[in-house]
């Protein structure tokens, strides 16, 4: 016989299904976290920066209707995505009227405030990518946070305001930014902007009114008016690789004479050996004073131009302050410590044919030695090119415009 056992329906039991966006309160925030920290315990954080992405934690986030930073509302159809237990945010890439770090997020059921400063970065300005850019020619300004503080191509949304001026010659005219995105800024010198030239930008701080100048193709500060009647008193490895850009890849020129480095000291070969030794000396009558008496205000600035397949050497950590020291070095005044120039640990690896200036302090290029306090005392420049390493190396690296000049104006 068989026998069948039947269940009523008071016996089943009904398990209710998840629903990620259901709510019953108003919202409450646990924690917050960077949205890129995916490890097994990641870190809270107590604030953020601008453009990050963070990962709020709690309890009823979801049906959100608005989330703001410091007042600032984010666009929450297309930067955050909430369920009940969390919400992905992207903090606005912008500037606020006020500083309240607060963090509000609002529901359909509620409010909730808490303290959550946001980093607001200053406008960084370091100057013209290639300082001795031509006239009529378009440049890069190098810094960041541009489109953050006003500078626009929109007449109407720019408050920002850019002007190159030569007081002495009377000159003075506003130049308009040419281009500009979150991580970039162009402008266009204008064909008629003399040499020696300021540049001053002017913006609203987060505390009033800024401004900072910075030059343009300092053509008076020049150590040497010619390199080839100035450029290697004992050889002339160097001298026989100067142009005035007319060869077959040679960069362009700047208006100055300048070396396209390619081979090596007895100039037999393109193969600059491994821990050879390549060097030779320029000069000139010293006439920065100032400089003598404050070389910790001035600064050592040259343009240096790599061919795009011939780029600088990566030594690793290994460079600068290692053993390997970057294959350059650039004294001043016979200096007992030769300066090391590592371009890739100065965040240089590549210019793709294109001129860039350099900026070393003043202080490291004398390597201990002292500058004349006379006017028209004669003082050198040594240039070294070593590969510190068991590789040979096969450059094209040009160098052109040495000068002297403030850290600062």
């Amino acid at each position: 016989m068989t026998v069948m056992a039947m269940a009523s329906c008071s016996d089943v039991v009904n398990i209710p299904s998840y629903d990620p966006y259901s709510c019953d309160g108003a919202p409450v925030i646990e924690a917050i976290y960077d949205a890129q920290d995916v490890s097994e315990t990641p870190q809270a954080i107590t604030g953020g920066v601008l453009n990050q992405m963070i990962k709020i934690k709690g309890k009823n986030l979801s049906h959100v209707k608005s989330i703001s930073f410091n007042g600032l509302e984010v666009d929450v159809r297309h930067a955050a995505y909430a369920e009940r237990d969390f919400c992905n945010v992207t903090i606005p890439r912008k500037i606020p009227e006020e500083v309240t770090n607060k963090l509000v997020y609002t529901t359909e059921q509620g409010t909730v405030t808490v303290d959550f400063p946001v980093n607001i970065p200053n406008l960084q300005l370091d100057g013209l990518k290639n300082e001795f850019t031509l006239q009529g020619d378009k440049v890069q300004v190098m810094g960041d946070y541009f489109d953050l503080y006003g500078f626009s191509k929109d007449e109407e949304l720019n408050t920002a305001t850019i002007t190159i001026h030569n007081d002495d010659l009377g000159y003075s005219e506003v130049i308009p930014t040419d281009s500009i995105t979150e991580t970039y800024m162009g402008i266009l010198i204008p064909k008629d902007a003399p040499d020696n030239s300021l540049i001053t930008f002017e913006w609203d701080g987060m505390d009033g009114r800024k401004t900072k100048t910075i030059p343009y193709r300092m053509s008076d500060q020049l150590m040497f008016s010619s390199m080839e009647g100035d450029l290697g008193w004992w050889n002339d490895w160097l001298k026989s690789q100067l142009t005035w850009g007319g060869n077959s890849g040679d960069p362009k020129c700047l208006g100055y004479q300048f070396i396209r480095l390619q081979k090596n000291q007895d100039l037999s070969s393109s193969i600059i050996g491994s821990w050879s030794w390549n060097s030779t000396g320029m000069g000139c009558n010293w006439r920065w004073l100032d400089a003598s008496a404050n070389p910790e205000k001035y600064v050592l600035k040259f343009e240096v131009c790599t061919a795009s397949s011939k780029p600088f050497y990566n030594y690793g950590d290994n460079g600068k302050a290692g053993s390997r020291n970057g294959g350059y070095m650039i004294t001043l005044n016979g200096g007992a410590t030769r300066n090391q120039w590592d371009p890739v640990s100065d965040g240089l690896n590549n210019t793709y044919g294109e001129w860039q200036t350099i900026s070393l302090p003043l202080v490291d290029c004398l390597g201990g030695s002292v500058l004349p306090t006379e006017p028209d005392q004669w003082v050198s420049l040594e240039f070294v090119c070593q590969p510190n390493s068991n590789e040979d190396w096969q450059i094209d690296h040009s160098f052109g415009q040495f000068r002297i000049e403030p850290a600062e104006y």
